[in-house]
């Protein structure tokens, strides 16, 4: 019950940024490109038949990969259906994207409720939402079809370093969701390949509030599963020391992105 009050608060979050979400995530229109192009790289030989997005935000990914995968079946989800609604019109305005089969459907990715199999599964930046991430993982390569792949991005453990050292040296438990390290999320690389590549992306901000304020404008300041937010007094103070981590009038977040490609190694049937 805890965690379906979560999931719901999440996605009434990103649907009120939905409206304003691209003008305020840059990093994750960077890491959508760069997913897009390791994926169009590794299926540089074969087209996939069907394709699951998880996750599809404003479009971001969706947008850079449908002009190269037109002729393939998509399934389109995101947890939240404002996004849905963004997506759907953003693709609408692309003169070079026409699709022959796309269909959008509300979704959480953690719990996947879809038939049949997939040539390729991908998501940009949802899966660091996932309360069971390993497990998610697990779930969502048993719908890969022989030699599909599973291509995504997440933040990696590292992400708003400075920030989380400074809860910790305040003795305030950390807020927000833990990031898991990807290279523990497989126990069987015997029937899957898995490539990692990793990238930090910075931000800097004029103040430690500029820096909350940019995460509730993209919707992504959502405490986790079962943790209150911080007391108003604590949090000033907790702003105020990380403030003071920097010396140039500005602060900074790194994101740690992971980009991970596992593919299927059964054989295609023939």
């Amino acid at each position: 019950m805890i965690e379906k009050h979560w999931k719901e608060g999440l996605a009434r979050r990103f649907g009120v940024a939905a409206e304003r979400y691209e003008q305020n995530s840059e990093v994750q229109q960077n890491s959508a490109k760069i997913l897009a192009e390791l994926i169009k790289k590794h299926l540089s030989s074969h087209r996939p038949l069907r394709i699951l997005e998880i996750g599809c935000g404003t479009g971001y990914l969706t947008r850079r990969l449908l002009p190269f995968f037109s002729k393939s079946e998509w399934v389109v989800t995101d947890i939240s259906s404002d996004m849905i609604k963004i997506c759907q019109h953003n693709i609408s305005l692309e003169n070079n994207v026409k699709a022959t089969e796309i269909h959008f459907k509300v979704m959480d990715g953690e719990t996947p409720d879809l038939s049949g199999s997939f040539d390729l599964i991908c998501s940009n930046m949802a899966f660091q939402w996932f309360h069971d991430l390993k497990g998610s993982v697990e779930k969502l390569v048993t719908l890969l079809a022989p030699e599909g792949l599973l291509a995504f991005t997440t933040l990696d453990t590292g992400t708003f370093d400075c920030w989380n050292r400074c809860q910790q040296e305040m003795a305030i438990h950390r807020r927000g969701p833990h990031f898991v390290d990807v290279t523990t999320l497989w126990s069987n690389t015997d029937q899957y390949s898995v490539d990692i590549h990793r990238q930090t992306f910075l931000q800097l901000h004029n103040s430690a509030l500029d820096f909350l304020r940019s995460l509730k404008e993209i919707g992504a300041h959502s405490s986790g599963l079962g943790q209150t937010p911080i007391a108003p007094g604590q949090l000033r103070s907790l702003m105020k020391k990380y403030e003071s981590c920097f010396t140039d009038g500005t602060v900074e977040a790194n994101y740690e992105i992971a980009f991970v490609l596992c593919s299927n190694k059964l054989p295609q049937q023939v």
